[in-house]
């Protein structure tokens, strides 16, 4: 199973065994296939990048759409999975040891990784109103904050699985109980 994105007026989505796939959505075909480093699952597109994570060799792959090629390979926590951008750069929640990676996307370095405590299986990962928020299923939500590197709140318990944040909110999904939670970001 691989993620999927969008952007540069494409589709992209990457299919096992670890191979990064560009659809033209006018036409409905391949228009470029590039090979990835095995265990490579979750693209994003942003700032016109296309950001895939390596589970199995713990890095965060950057790829040029205008080369369709990888440009840069960056060392990042152990086993990253899920990817958000924001605040000028990208966060990779790593499954690991719970922690989260931040990269800065100009210059691809990683700017600090926070010790979030939340390891394991399942999650995922946004950002919004100034914040990432992280969500595995035993601490269904983690709050780090955007301009300190920090871990603000964290929330323990049954719970816990998708995260995304819109609409002034942040929606958490609860696998285990089959409901959605709209949080206000500023209520602790």
């Amino acid at each position: 199973e691989g993620g999927i994105t969008a952007g540069d007026g494409s589709i992209w989505f990457v299919v096992k065994p670890s191979t990064l796939v560009r659809i033209n959505p006018a036409t409905n075909q391949i228009a470029t296939s590039i090979e990835l480093p095995s265990g490579s699952e979750n693209p994003l597109f942003d700032q016109g990048f296309v950001w895939v994570s390596s589970f199995e060799h713990d890095q965060l792959l950057k790829v040029d759409p205008n080369k369709n090629s990888i440009v840069a390979t960056i060392p990042v926590g152990p086993k990253p999975r899920f990817l958000t951008a924001g605040a000028g750069s990208v966060w990779t929640l790593n499954q690991g040891d719970g922690s989260i990676t931040r990269i800065d996307e100009k210059s691809g370095k990683v700017i600090a990784t926070i010790a979030c405590g939340v390891p394991g299986p399942g999650g995922e990962i946004a950002f919004g109103a100034g914040s990432v928020w992280a969500a595995v299923f035993d601490f269904p939500l983690t709050q780090v904050d955007a301009k300190t590197d920090t871990v603000t709140h964290q929330w323990a318990g049954q719970g816990g699985d998708g995260v995304r944040f819109g609409l002034g909110s942040v929606w958490l999904s609860n696998l285990r109980q089959a409901n959605v939670w709209r949080i206000n970001p500023d209520s602790k």
